[in-house]
C-alpha cells in the first residue's frame, strides 16, 4: 500500500506543476501548504518508503509527504530567482553537519531518516521564498493554518467533555497541539492588526485562544499570551491606528475574561497530575542532556538521543526516573536536543538560520515603515520568536510538523522583506529618474528658462 501512496504523490507533482504555473492558483497551494502539517497524520497523506517504527527516536523513517510534492511542484513551475537565497548557508550547513553525523551514529540508517527530513524542509522554504512574490498565496497559507485550527478544536471541544484534562486534538500530544496553534493564530492577528477584513483573520486569534485553553498547557497558554501582547505592543510601535487602539482594548478585555478560565484549566491539571514533579523530571532530562554534550561535543548521531541516553547511562545518572514514559523520550529543550545529537555547531547553525530571518523581518518592517506589508513581516517574526522561545521547553523542533510550518514562514518572512526592500529600491530610483527629467525639462523650457541680462 504504501508504494501505491508513493507512487500517487510522485504522479500528482505533474498535475501540481501546471497549476503552480498559474499565479491565479498558487493561493490554493499555499492554503494546502499552511493546512496540511495538521492533517498529515490524521488523513496519513505522507509515506515512508524505508520505515523503522520501533525506532525509540523521534523520526521514524525516510519519509515523503504531500508538501513535499506540492513544494517540489512550486520550485519547478515558477521563475527561479536572480540572486541567491537568503540564509541558504546555514540551511546547507546544518543538514551536511547532521549527514557528518550519520557516520558515528550507532543505527546510520536512522541517522539518515532525520537528514532527509531536513532536506525537505529545505524544499519547503526555496518554495516558500518564491510564494512569498504572490501576497494572495502567503495569505491563503494562514487561512488554511486558521481551518485546521477549526478542525483541532471540534477534536479538543469532544476531548474535554469526554473528561481528558489536556486536549491533544488529532495531534497526539496537548504541547504539540498548543505549539503548532500559536504558529498559526499569531499570524492571523497579524493580518488583523493590517487592516484585513476576513474571516481568517478575525477568527485565529479566536480559534487559538480557545485550544491554548483547552491543552491546560502552562507553556502554550503563557507563551501565547506572551506573543499575542507582544505583537500588539510592537505592531503598535510600528505603526498607531484606530483599529490598533481597538484591537488593544478588546484583547485587554478578552485576557481579563480569559484569566479565570486558564487559572482553572491549569489548576485541574495540578490536582490530576503532579506538577512539581514533572518539573523535577524536566531538570533530570536536561542534566542528561548536558552530560552527553559534554562527553560528546560533535553530537551521538542523529535521531539517537534515546538509545544513547539509556544504553550510555545518561539517564540513570542524572536521576531520570526509570520508566517506560521517562526513559523512552527526548529531553525536554529543543536546543539541548539538538546540540546532543547533531552537536554543538549546529545549535549556532540553527540559531543563524532562524535568528538571522527574525532579524531580517524586523529591520526591513522599521525601515519600511510606510509600507502596509510591515504588520504582516512583524507578525512572521514574533511568531518565530515565541515559537523559539517555547521550544526551550519542548523537543518538538525536530518533528515533521512544526518544522514544515516553521520554514514555511520563515520563507514566507524573508521573501516579503526582499519583496519590501525591491519595491522601496524601485520607487527611489523612479522619484530620481523624475527628477533627473523634470530638471533637464525646466533647462530646455525657453519659458521656464531665467531671463538673460541682455533681454
Amino acid at each position: 500500500m504504501k508504494w501505491v501512496l508513493l507512487a500517487l504523490l510522485l504522479g500528482l507533482c505533474p498535475l501540481f506543476v501546471s497549476y503552480a504555473r498559474q499565479p491565479r492558483y498558487q493561493p490554493v497551494i499555499g492554503f494546502a501548504l499552511g493546512a496540511l502539517p495538521f492533517l498529515l497524520s490524521l488523513l496519513h497523506l505522507y509515506v515512508a518508503p524505508v520505515s523503522f517504527p520501533y525506532w525509540p527516536g523521534h523520526t521514524k523513517g525516510v519519509e515523503v509527504s504531500l508538501i513535499d510534492s506540492l513544494a517540489v511542484a512550486v520550485l519547478i513551475a515558477t521563475p527561479r530567482r536572480r540572486k541567491r537565497p537568503p540564509l541558504l548557508w546555514a540551511f546547507i550547513a546544518y543538514v551536511l553537519v547532521t549527514l557528518l553525523t550519520v557516520t558515528w551514529a550507532i543505527d546510520k540508517l536512522a541517522a539518515l531518516g532525520y537528514a532527509v527530513q531536513l532536506m525537505r524542509m529545505l524544499l519547503v522554504y526555496l518554495a516558500a521564498l518564491r510564494l512569498s512574490t504572490n501576497p494572495r498565496a502567503v495569505r491563503a497559507a494562514i487561512a488554511g493554518g486558521v481551518v485546521a485550527l477549526v478542525v483541532q478544536l471540534f477534536y479538543a471541544v469532544q476531548q474535554h467533555f469526554a473528561g481528558a484534562l489536556q486536549a491533544v486534538g488529532t495531534l497526539g500530544a496537548q504541547n504539540l497541539l498548543g505549539l503548532l496553534t500559536n504558529l498559526v493564530a499569531l499570524p492571523a492577528l497579524a493580518l488583523l492588526l493590517g487592516g484585513s477584513r476576513k474571516w481568517y483573520a478575525k477568527a485565529g486569534p479566536v480559534m487559538g485562544l480557545l485550544i491554548d485553553l483547552l491543552t491546560a498547557s502552562r507553556a502554550t497558554i503563557g507563551f501565547g499570551a506572551i506573543g499575542m501582547g507582544g505583537l500588539l505592543v510592537v505592531a503598535s510601535v510600528w505603526r498607531w491606528t484606530p483599529r490598533k487602539r481597538s484591537l488593544v482594548a478588546l484583547a485587554a478585555a478578552a485576557a481579563l475574561c480569559a484569566a479565570p478560565f486558564a487559572l482553572k484549566s491549569i489548576g485541574e491539571r495540578a490536582n490530576g497530575n503532579n506538577v512539581e514533579s514533572s518539573d523535577s523530571e524536566r531538570q533530570a532530562f536536561k542534566r542528561a542532556a548536558w552530560l552527553m554534550i559534554g562527553d560528546h561535543p560533535a553530537g551521538v548521531g542523529a535521531n539517537a538521543y534515546v538509545v544513547i541516553s539509556n544504553i550510555d547511562g545518561y539517564s540513570s545518572r542524572a536521576g531520570v526516573v526509570a520508566m517506560q514514559g521517562s526513559r523512552s523520550t527526548n529531553v525536554h529543550n529543543s536546543y539541548l536536543l539538538v546540540m546532543a545529537e547533531t552537536g554543538v555547531v549546529s545549535i549556532f547553525l540553527v540559531i543563524a538560520l532562524v535568528g538571522g530571518g527574525i532579524l531580517k523581518m524586523i529591520r526591513i518592517a522599521f525601515r519600511h515603515r510606510r509600507d502596509r506589508r510591515g504588520d504582516l513581516l512583524i507578525g512572521l517574526a514574533m511568531t518565530l520568536l515565541i515559537a523559539g522561545l517555547h521550544l526551550n521547553y519542548e523537543w518538538a523542533f525536530v518533528i515533521f510538523p512544526v518544522q514544515y510550518l516553521l520554514f514555511l514562514y520563515l520563507g514566507f518572512g524573508v521573501g516579503m522583506a526582499e519583496q519590501i526592500t525591491a519595491d522601496a529600491a524601485r520607487e527611489r530610483r523612479a522619484a530620481r529618474a523624475a527628477r533627473r527629467e523634470a530638471e533637464e525639462d525646466s533647462g530646455d523650457d525657453p519659458i521656464g528658462a531665467p531671463l538673460s541680462a541682455s533681454a
